[in-house]
């Protein structure tokens, strides 16, 4: 049976750092690849988790220094929030995700250590008090006890980040078990709370094809309002910085080169469809929107998907606009 714990009483010490900048848009994708330019908070820096793959290795604010790998949080967090309060006063609806540049879940006891509130409720009020714009706190962590004690608002949803069992046992020490997520994902869907479920990086490791099949299975029972696909890739320098990180590097030995918009190196292209394919034909016909992260408009086409939203968007109907 798999559980989530309660958090331990006297959290691991955290970095205190500060942050002039809290709120930034990721455009950064080639033309190509379908990637919805989105905002991001960052509420926080690093990650305690130790995954082989994390592309923060090879940023320059952790290759230099500016802040530890294994995470910090920032004192001066109350501008962060008059920041937010801003950024909610756009007339448009956008969405902000928390997660993209740290674990959006893994400093929620830090930061209670720090001012008494976690970060959910630090930030969840403020898009529960209105109606246009949404946040989304992606993760690997299991700590949601917090806000399994909140008043669920659709302004808010929660993702999870998910391997095969093989791949997360190899590359994502640190992390909770895969079952583990999908309980904490399955406890805040029962309480009201929109969640989503990113299978990112998948790995064509050995046993895959039992073991992502088995995953999507998962998946599809928990009923998730989008699944967001995506497949190892990494910058040109991240598998050196991973073997000066004392990860295993030896994952980007399944890489072959630049994709072809020159943005990452990839799979084979066979091989990621392969993953892909398996991926949908086994979550088909479920209620979940699928999508692909930073994928090329080629690959949208091979797996006849469409663009109905993805992780770090707002979801529309089904039917939507051809990738």
């Amino acid at each position: 049976m798999v559980t989530v714990s309660e958090p331990a009483l006297d959290p691991k010490p955290v970095t205190l750092a500060r942050r002039g900048s809290f709120i930034k848009r990721f455009d950064g994708t080639p033309k190509g690849i379908v990637c919805q330019r989105f905002w991001q908070l960052v509420a926080a820096a690093g990650c305690p988790f130790e995954c082989s793959y994390c592309f923060l290795q090879a940023t320059p604010s952790y290759v230099f220094g500016t802040y530890p790998l294994s995470g910090a949080i920032f004192e001066n967090y109350p501008d962060m929030i008059r920041t937010v309060e801003n950024w909610l006063e756009h007339p448009k609806p956008r969405t902000l995700v928390v997660g993209e540049l740290q674990d959006g879940l893994a400093f929620e006891q830090a930061y209670r250590s720090l001012c008494g509130k976690t970060l959910t409720e630090l930030l969840i009020p403020l898009f529960a008090s209105q109606d246009r714009h949404r946040l989304v706190f992606l993760t690997k962590s299991v700590e949601v006890h917090q806000a399994l004690r909140m008043k669920p608002t659709d302004r808010v949803s929660f993702a999870w980040s998910v391997n095969s069992d093989e791949a997360a046992e190899r590359w994502e020490k640190g992390a909770p078990p895969p079952r583990s997520r999908l309980e904490a994902a399955r406890l805040l869907r029962d309480k009201g709370w929109n969640i989503r479920i990113r299978i990112d990086p998948m790995i064509p490791h050995r046993g895959w094809r039992e073991g992502y099949q088995s995953l999507c299975q998962e998946v599809r029972k928990l009923a998730p309002e989008v699944v967001t696909l995506g497949a190892l890739r990494a910058s040109p320098t991240l598998q050196a910085h991973a073997a000066r990180c004392g990860r295993d590097a030896s994952v980007f030995d399944l890489l072959a080169g630049k994709d072809r918009a020159g943005y990452k190196r990839r799979l084979p292209a066979e091989k990621r469809l392969s993953l892909y394919r398996l991926a949908v034909e086994t979550l088909a016909g479920g209620p979940s929107v699928l999508a692909l992260c930073k994928e090329h408009r080629s690959v949208w086409r091979s797996l006849g998907l469409s663009f109905q939203g993805c992780n770090c968007t707002a979801v529309s109907t089904p039917g939507g606009v051809r990738a």
